[in-house]
């Protein structure tokens, strides 16, 4: 099952931090690395989560 809401890996390569900002809905300060795939993540802040969306989304339920 493929979550459209649920976005892919940011590459840190070809997605700076302002829009993966936008994506996640948290400020640039608060982007950093996912722990598992090293893409990025809202890593800091309130909402923080060490381990990205695109990750997640391939957690069992």
């Amino acid at each position: 099952m493929n979550d459209t809401k649920t976005p892919g890996r940011l590459d840190p390569k070809t997605t700076d931090a302002t829009a993966a900002a936008i994506i996640l809905g948290c400020s640039t300060q608060d982007i950093g690395p996912c722990v598992r795939c090293q893409g990025l993540t809202a890593r800091y802040g309130r909402q923080a989560q060490s381990i990205c969306p695109a990750c997640r989304a391939k957690e069992p339920a």
